[in-house]
């Protein structure tokens, strides 16, 4: 393989924490608008910023940390093997090689990510890098023999799934207009 097509790959591997990364950035630069006074002389508002966006990040973690504990469960209750012959990307690869394939961890992971930044965003640009991403990773998993076609479906449905989930919960609890009674609560307790 040469060193391009070997990056590409590398890349697809890496799609599920690229994918989460690209959400967390979308969240940052999409409550930028939440907070349009945010240099201010007081403290408060930056330190608010902090706080609710930080609790953002770390709810979309928290629940990409929850579907890779369920893909592990779903993987022993499962227990289906890898198919044979894999091509090994990494160390993690070698690791993985040794437990069983179904449903597939990385298309699960990538498909959540990809899912609730379709759903939540809504740009056509991001979304089109996200897919491109998923279809990457997947292919990756794939052509290296990481997966079946089977295994790779089953965790690309578990993960749109759970992707639907994640932008629901997100949502119900994460609005901007929530974001804005929580800042005029919290500023007129302090000031009053």
């Amino acid at each position: 393989m040469n060193k391009i097509v070997n990056t590409i790959f590398r890349i697809g591997y890496h799609g599920p924490y690229i994918l989460m990364i690209t959400a967390i950035l979308m969240i940052i630069y999409e409550t930028r608008n939440v907070f349009p006074g945010i240099i201010t002389p007081n403290i408060i508002t930056p330190l608010f910023f902090i706080s609710t966006v930080g609790n953002k990040i770390l709810f979309v973690i928290g629940w990409n940390f929850m579907n890779y504990w369920l893909n592990g469960l779903l993987k022993r209750l499962i227990k289906q093997p890898r198919p044979k012959k894999m091509i090994k990307i990494n160390r993690q690869d070698v690791v993985s090689s040794r437990g069983y394939g179904m449903p597939s961890g990385h298309a699960q992971i990538a498909a959540n990510n990809l899912v609730f930044i379709t759903l939540l965003f809504r740009n056509e640009m991001v979304t089109a890098l996200a897919t491109l991403q998923t279809l990457l990773t997947i292919y990756q998993r794939y052509s290296f023999r990481m997966h079946s076609a089977s295994q790779l479906l089953a965790g690309t449905a578990l993960g749109a799934a759970s992707g639907y989930g994640l932008y629901k919960v997100y949502k119900h609890t994460h609005t901007p207009e929530k974001v804005h009674q929580q800042e005029k609560k919290h500023h007129s307790q302090i000031f009053s």
